[in-house]
């Protein structure tokens, strides 16, 4: 197995975590925003989990390539493959889920329900099938292909349910089903049936190589999380202070050269890097000293600037007017 695009933690994960720690305990979005950070995060580990069984495929019949993580231009809009698999005779497409409780998965309805127990309260809730996402998945990417002059040849497609201890139901087609679900661990046995069912030579290691290097230039992954739009969230929301690297406290003050917690006096000299990299995922990509001021409390304009230069930053325009890019 060589991977070629590695997998990385996506941009709405690090936002909802910058924001669960720069809210008001009292904002009324922060429920949401802690569900879906850990929904997000959930998704992140089982699409992880998949690497230790991606290990195990046999490869017998040829080394085969990894992408993960692909965000792929299409039409006016954009489609995602969490993992493409590129093997000498076909393609793989799998769409990792990790979801807790029961999953009855009803194609007739185009629906996945998932049924569960939180906090002694049973809960029911509906989402769109992931077999057609994937489906899906799999008709855009063939047709991205064609676009660039490049004939696929064949291609599979699959759903891998990531939590080894949810329960999978069927209310419909069983056989469409059984064929297009697998758990992480089947995995291996899916794709030795597919090397079986494909076994004329499609692509080499330098086309592979070649394709490869277009689909990563291609990549766009999302650059802009809209807070106000998706949560409601403007920037007079954040909250502003050093927060303590121990306790969460957000308020430390500068003090002989460190910053200091006014709830349990733990000090750090580099607690302010974690407030830029907050204010560059919530705020915007680049600060002035005095907003740097502003959302420090440093009062000392020359103490502002020096704790910037050290932060390693770049930045443009003179000592008045310079900008730092986060």
């Amino acid at each position: 197995m060589i991977i070629l695009k590695e997998r990385e933690m996506s941009l709405k994960i690090k936002v909802l975590e910058a924001l669960s720690r720069r809210l008001p305990a009292s904002h009324h979005m922060l429920p949401r925003i802690n569900s879906d950070l850990g929904k997000n995060i959930a998704g992140f580990k089982g699409e992880e989990s998949l690497n230790y069984y991606l290990e195990l495929l046999p490869d017998e019949e040829g080394e085969f390539y990894v992408l993960q993580d692909i965000r792929l231009p299409f039409k006016e809009h954009h489609f995602q493959i969490d993992t493409l698999l590129i093997f000498p005779t076909f393609f793989l497409i799998l769409d990792a889920k990790y979801m807790k409780g029961t999953l009855e998965f009803d194609p007739a309805f185009q629906q996945l329900i998932q049924k569960f127990t939180e906090n002694e309260v049973d809960k029911t809730i509906t989402y769109s099938d992931p077999i057609i996402q994937v489906q899906n998945q799999l008709t855009k990417f063939k047709s991205w292909l064609k676009d660039y002059k490049i004939q696929p040849g064949p291609c599979e497609s699959l759903v891998v349910i990531a939590n080894s201890r949810a329960e999978i139901k069927c209310i419909s087609h069983p056989n469409l089903v059984k064929n297009m679900v697998v758990r992480n661990s089947g995995v291996e046995a899916k794709v030795t049936d597919f090397t079986k069912k494909h076994t004329k030579e499609t692509w080499d290691a330098k086309n592979v190589r070649k394709l490869s290097s277009l689909i990563i230039k291609k990549n766009e992954p999302v650059t802009f999380i809209d807070l106000e739009k998706d949560y409601g969230v403007t920037s007079d929301c954040i909250l502003k202070g050093v927060q303590c690297q121990k306790c969460h406290h957000i308020g430390c003050e500068k003090a002989f050269g460190t910053w200091l917690c006014q709830k349990c006096h733990h000090t750090c000299k580099e607690a302010h890097l974690h407030l830029l990299k907050d204010n560059k995922l919530l705020i915007g990509p680049t600060i002035t000293v005095s907003e740097f001021q502003k959302i420090t409390g440093i009062k000392n304009e020359r103490t502002a600037r020096r704790l910037l230069l050290s932060s390693g930053l770049s930045y443009s325009g003179n000592t008045s007017k310079r900008v730092y890019f986060l």
